[in-house]
């Protein structure tokens, strides 16, 4: 059998590794429209500021591939998927057969409708190749448009490198996708106090200049830089699919089956280009995290191999961590619940630390957290695989604390979110 996987980021590089692991006989091919190994893209903002070499972003080396037995086409696009032939077309003509195709081809930056993007100077953040760009350029002012997780750290890594930097939300709030204003509010003060400039609420009209940047002409302001950054957001890179007649979603992921199977016989997807389930909610959901992208991988091998094994899930659980200050969110923000009823929200402030808890019917739908808060939020999404009713452990919360309780301790801390102690 052969098995052909589009796309060598963190979930075409794990399905294939655990394809080779169930099946040491099968053919496992990768093919990459970049040219080197998997790297991790987390890495990459300190690769940027500065603050590890170049090659310590890589996970992977050649030699692994070769160890393992995976066959790796790099800097070939996939241009083309015939599903009656099972046949991939690569730019340059080459076409290579599959009995089992994996789609894991990653996601795109959103290109925003702004005048002047074609100027040196403006760049993207979301590949190695882009960070090899930046970190060669020899900028001294930026404006990074755009304040999700991406943006936030290349604002970051570029103050560290000695930049004047200025960050750039269109919505109310930074990072609006995994915090609500009051946690985002925080973060943005601490971004402010360590000299970046924060405008939310504000819309990037062009991109000025003669050829190289000169500066930025929001709804509000002048803003005068030689280097711009897009972190506008990453969409499914799900075009590929749609044109071999494989069917997307409104999230514009790829559909899938419990078993990450797509709409094409024979044809899988793992990663961010996948529209799953949220394993707590049920809904449809996107969410373009690493964890996810392993556990996906993982079940798409299996699967692969003739081992059925049913997705559970993806979940959100997002970590960010910028000079010093830690937060973390879990689940649904309240934005995120605007049409559900009986939301219930529980917050707390505790020597520079803050947290927000969001129920419903007394189960946990998200939380937030920022400082040392943050530090234990992961036994909140204990309690939601568990389905926890917060109100009934509220109410055993004499018994809880007791000495020889007959409740585990994590329960103790989790009284602490409760406001209880």
């Amino acid at each position: 059998m052969q098995v052909v996987i589009i796309g060598n980021g963190i979930a075409g590089s794990a399905a294939a590794f655990s394809i080779r692991k169930y099946g040491a006989d099968c053919r496992v091919m990768i093919i990459s429209q970049e040219n080197c190994p998997e790297y991790d893209p987390g890495a990459l903002p300190y690769y940027l500021g500065g603050n590890v070499p170049r090659q310590t972003v890589f996970l992977k080396q050649l030699d692994d591939y070769r160890r393992a037995g995976i066959e790796l086409i790099l800097g070939r696009k996939a241009l083309a998927i015939n599903q009656e032939k099972r046949e991939v077309l690569l730019a340059g003509g080459e076409i290579i057969s599959y009995d089992r195709l994996v789609m894991a081809t990653g996601g795109n930056q959103v290109v925003p409708p702004i005048r002047g993007l074609d100027r040196g100077g403006v760049f993207n953040c979301k590949i190695l190749a882009d960070a090899d760009s930046l970190a060669a350029y020899g900028g001294k002012a930026a404006v990074v448009i755009g304040s999700g997780l991406i943006g936030i750290e290349a604002a970051e890594a570029l103050k560290n490198k000695g930049y004047e930097v200025s960050l750039i939300e269109l919505l109310d709030w930074i990072l609006p996708r995994v915090f609500d204003r009051e946690a985002a509010t925080i973060l943005a003060e601490e971004l402010v106090a360590r000299g970046i400039k924060v405008f939310t609420g504000e819309k990037v009209l062009s991109i000025n200049g003669n050829g190289w940047v000169t500066g930025v002409t929001t709804d509000k302001r002048e803003i005068p830089c030689d280097t711009v950054v897009l972190a506008t957001g990453v969409v499914p890179a799900s075009k590929l699919a749609a044109e071999a007649g494989i069917e997307v979603g409104k999230s514009r992921g790829i559909k899938v089956n419990e078993y990450l199977q797509t709409s094409g016989e024979g044809v899988y997807a793992c990663g961010d280009c996948v529209e799953t389930r949220d394993a707590f909610t049920g809904e449809q959901a996107l969410y373009q995290l690493r964890h996810n992208a392993l556990e996906q991988a993982e079940v798409v091998a299996r699967n692969c191999m003739g081992l059925k094994s049913p997705y559970r899930g993806a979940w959100n659980f997002t970590r960010a961590h910028f000079f010093g200050t830690h937060a973390a969110s879990l689940g649904k923000t309240l934005a995120g619940c605007q049409e559900r009823d009986g939301v219930e929200v529980i917050e707390k402030k505790q020597e520079g630390s803050y947290c927000r808890l969001i129920l419903q019917d007394g189960y946990l739908l998200g939380a937030q957290a920022v400082g040392r808060l943050a530090d234990n939020l992961g036994l909140l999404l204990g309690a939601m695989w568990r389905r926890d009713n917060l109100h009934h452990l509220k109410a055993k919360w004499p018994l809880i604390q007791q000495l020889n309780s007959p409740y585990p301790w994590p329960y103790r801390l989790i009284g602490r979110y409760l406001d209880l102690w």
